[in-house]
């Protein structure tokens, strides 16, 4: 579902172009090379199975670092402990897997310094730990691996828990929905 979804998000973007004033003068001259690179230099399932797996990859590393953490129903009015409590970092193993998660193994930093280029989460990263420790605030990070497990963990838990008629429900109408460009507005 989720590779599906990237699919979506790939064909939202080509959308955004068109409908974000602006939008094509910035990003478009890259979307554009990716697209023909893939249609010139790409077999037709090759180039599928890319979009595919890109998308699971993607969904992968972006749901384990902040599926298992806290929900709020409510507002939270401390914002920096809100990020802390709502997100985990991943400790990479090997070179390789720190360039897979590109940069969203640091997603503690990112969620507190969301404009900072991703390549200055690593020499934020005992700053923000220093800040935590002084702040009485758990600084959660999880080897990848382990980290996957606990995601894993947390689906199996909640596709097997009993339906909850007090759940609150789905917002449709959120500030992400009426955004131009939107992929999906929950229509």
């Amino acid at each position: 579902m989720y590779s599906i979804l990237f699919a979506l998000w790939r064909f939202n973007s080509l959308r955004a172009l068109r409908t974000v004033r602006g939008l094509w003068k910035v990003d478009g001259p890259m979307i554009a090379i990716n697209y023909l690179w893939m249609l010139l230099f790409l077999p037709l399932p090759v180039a599928v199975g890319h979009v595919l797996l890109a998308g699971f990859m993607s969904a992968t590393i972006v749901t384990s670092t902040h599926q298992t953490e806290e929900l709020f129903e409510d507002v939270q009015h401390d914002w920096v402990r809100a990020q802390l409590l709502s997100t985990r970092n991943a400790a990479t193993t090997n070179p390789f897997s720190e360039w897979l998660w590109g940069g969203m193994q640091y997603q503690l930093e990112h969620h507190l310094f969301p404009t900072m280029p991703r390549y200055r989460y690593r020499l934020l990263q005992p700053i923000l730990r220093k800040f935590c420790a002084e702040n009485g605030q758990e600084y959660r990070i999880d080897g990848e691996f382990a980290l996957l497990a606990r995601n894993w963990k947390m689906l199996r838990d909640v596709a097997l828990a009993p339906p909850r008629n007090d759940a609150p429900p789905t917002r449709s109408d959120t500030v992400w929905a009426r955004r131009d460009g939107a992929a999906w507005t929950g229509g």
